[in-house]
């Protein structure tokens, strides 16, 4: 596994997870070793990032006494947040991605319970989604002239 085919490798993790059955999360341990080493040593990944990661970090770690939870919260949260991105980048088709309710459980205990509204619709509007209303993140099909077309409307 080389850093030029990093994102082949992980393309071709995600692949096998569906073949059988699982549609998530990379689960190759030697891959995500190899992701977790450049997500902490690469600085130039962290401008990329644009900071986002750090804030995510420290929104979800802030007042928080016991670490050891907040840590898990966190990366409970990350998991959710890749897993919307997997689905989107594999299944970009299926109509159940292209809303996410701020209602659910997996929004409401997961997301919310360690990441702020500002810092959690940022980050869903990466992947392309934007808010309906109050209750739902919408994905926009295409931009043109300032409009956004939204699946559903």
């Amino acid at each position: 596994m080389g850093s030029s085919s990093l994102s082949e490798d992980y393309r071709l993790c995600l692949e096998r997870e569906l073949r059988q059955g699982r549609a998530g999360v990379c689960g190759d341990p030697s891959l995500r070793a190899v992701l977790w080493q450049i997500l902490v040593e690469d600085f130039d990944l962290h401008g990329a990032l644009q900071d986002d990661a750090l804030a995510l970090f420290t929104d979800g770690l802030w007042g928080r006494a016991d670490l050891a939870p907040a840590l898990r919260g966190l990366a409970r949260a990350f998991e959710l947040l890749e897993l919307a991105a997997v689905h989107l980048y594999l299944l970009p088709w299926r109509k159940e991605f292209t809303t996410i309710k701020t209602f659910s459980g997996g929004y409401v205990h997961v997301l919310k319970g360690v990441l702020s509204d500002d810092l959690l619709l940022k980050s869903f509007q990466k992947m392309g989604y934007v808010r309906r209303d109050s209750h739902r993140l919408m994905l926009c099909w295409g931009r043109s002239a300032g409009l956004c077309w939204v699946h559903g409307l």
